[in-house]
């Protein structure tokens, strides 16, 4: 399955001069969670399907799924056998996606197509996951196979444009009619909520973010803006969600204002959090929860310093270690909070969310 190609921000230099000028433009609510698309595996079109999509299928009828930049299984495959986090999203498929509405678009294409959407999980907006039910995936893209065969990655990923993906109208069309209607509203798939399409020049220095569809009480994560006419997609994120992504997950090496912060950026990633938290609960025997942070953050430390000590010892900045403990104290309540609420959504155990997606 192709991955989907990476969206600019409005002020990027490969979005066109007037791009926000084109009659066809629309605006389509971005949603916070976690890539994720998947495939119908149809015997009619077998030669379209690449290795990994043939060897992931359960048989004809088979949804392949994946993450941003891997197949991750077949909806037919054992929960057990699939990342905590993906649980929700597979269910989702089990119930609320119509195989045979897919297979009927097959025929209408000429061409297996790939479906890309949005995995409700909790990520760094909460949209009240533990408060209300929301869907678990939402429909954002389509592309036929036929247009894959076509595509070259430019060298710079910015400069892919979306062209061969389905319009905006035929995409929501597909939507709609491969959604299982009944399906309860925890496990549903919907399309992405369209929110405009502004006639005439579009400011997008002047816009002002709307309310969440997923949520009155939160603020959008921002917006993509796309041009059928110009194959493309750019997004706005409101300033106010990019400063709660760095206080979630800490900031960039390049945007770190301290030693202590370009060390956390560096050596605190979640995978290495992550990893302490299972040893803690699945070796030493300890019950998950909220509390784990006071001994958890201390160990995070030391696993840093012990396996990336050569690399600290060289680096061409200085820093306190002392000031390294409150950052990294912050990063892991932030991860165990995460793992939590994902857990619940996902019906999982909180140590299989995020085992295998790092």
């Amino acid at each position: 399955m192709k991955v989907y190609p990476k969206i600019p921000r409005y002020d990027h230099p490969s979005v066109p001069e007037l791009f926000f000028e084109d009659e066809d433009l629309t605006l389509v609510e971005k949603f916070d969670g976690s890539s994720f698309r998947f495939t119908l595996y149809d015997e009619r079109f077998s030669e379209r399907y690449p290795d990994q999509v043939e060897s992931a299928a359960a048989g004809d009828g088979s949804l392949v799924f994946g993450t941003r930049k891997a197949i991750r299984g077949s909806h037919r495959d054992d929960l057990e056998d699939i990342d905590g986090a993906l649980h929700r999203a597979v269910r989702c498929l089990r119930e609320s996606v119509d195989t045979a509405e897919l297979r009927s678009l097959h025929a209408e294409y000429d061409s297996p197509l790939v479906v890309y959407a949005e995995n409700l999980v909790y990520s760094t907006l909460d949209y009240g996951y533990t408060e209300r039910d929301l869907p678990a995936l939402v429909g954002s893209d389509i592309l036929p196979y036929t247009a894959i065969e076509t595509m070259t990655s430019p060298e710079n990923p910015y400069d892919e444009t979306f062209e061969g993906f389905l319009s905006t109208g035929a995409a929501w069309d597909c939507f709609q009619r491969i959604r299982v209607e009944t399906a309860p509203t925890d496990l549903s798939f919907v399309p992405a909520t369209i929110l405009e399409t502004p006639s005439g020049w579009f400011d997008p220095e002047a816009y002002t973010f709307p309310s969440s569809s997923l949520a009155p009480d939160v603020t959008v994560e921002g917006v993509v803006a796309r041009s059928d006419d110009r194959a493309r997609r750019v997004k706005l994120v409101r300033e106010e969600f990019e400063e709660l992504n760095r206080d979630q997950f800490g900031r960039q090496p390049e945007d770190a204002e301290s030693g202590a912060e370009y060390v956390v950026a560096c050596y605190c990633t979640p995978a290495r959090i992550r990893k302490e938290i299972r040893a803690m609960v699945l070796e030493d025997g300890r019950e998950f929860g909220l509390h784990l942070n006071d001994d958890l953050y201390p160990r995070v430390v030391e696993d840093m310093w012990a396996e990336n000590w050569p690399e600290l010892m060289r680096l061409d900045v200085s820093f306190t270690p002392a000031d390294v403990y409150p950052l990294v104290a912050e990063r892991c309540i932030t991860e165990l909070r995460k793992m939590k609420t994902n857990a619940e959504l996902n019906e999982t155990d909180p140590t299989t969310v995020w085992e295998h997606l790092s």
